[in-house]
């Protein structure tokens, strides 16, 4: 399982932010602890909340927290409504809760400015996983190069004297 650990201002506060979203609180530090970290969860998935001090986000990328990731989960089919519902009233943006090209029933919502893609778990196989590939044939193999040599060759023996 992967567990990322998301730089925040305020572990305990961004606990509270996820938790009003729909996630719960699996673990937390004592908040007077040297080590201010708190866990929330989703269905199957983790996230870790830990501090932006300089040596966990360096203040020349805090402008740049969470660029370039979005965090696709899935959720039981029967709660993506609910999950919805709560990121609509509590994350910073969520798109709508729809079909997505691909098939899957999800929305996009950012958190704390942390991006997710929440789908409802399709009932058969994901749409958006890859069929099994056939295995691909052998190569064949290296066509040997037969020597030619560009003019006649003469060979002449050589004397022992030579």
């Amino acid at each position: 399982m992967l567990t990322p650990i998301l730089a925040t201002d305020d572990p305990y506060e961004a606990a509270g932010v996820f938790v009003d979203a729909g996630w719960s609180l699996v673990f937390q530090t004592p908040p007077d602890s040297d080590d201010p970290l708190t866990v929330v969860g989703l269905a199957d998935t983790r996230l870790m909340l830990g501090t932006s001090l300089p040596q966990f986000l360096p203040a020349e990328s805090r402008p740049h927290k969470g660029a370039g990731v979005e965090f696709h989960l899935t959720v039981p089919e029967n709660d993506i409504g609910t999950i919805f519902d709560a990121h609509r009233k509590r994350a910073d943006s969520v798109t709508d809760l729809v079909t997505q090209p691909w098939g899957e029933l999800a929305f996009h919502a950012v958190v704390l400015g942390y991006k997710f893609l929440i789908a409802a778990e399709a009932s058969g196989p994901s749409p958006a996983a890859p069929s099994p590939a056939a295995p691909s044939p052998a190569p064949p193999p290296p066509r040997r190069r037969s020597f030619r040599p560009a003019g006649k060759m003469r060979l002449r023996r050589l004397s022992r004297t030579e």
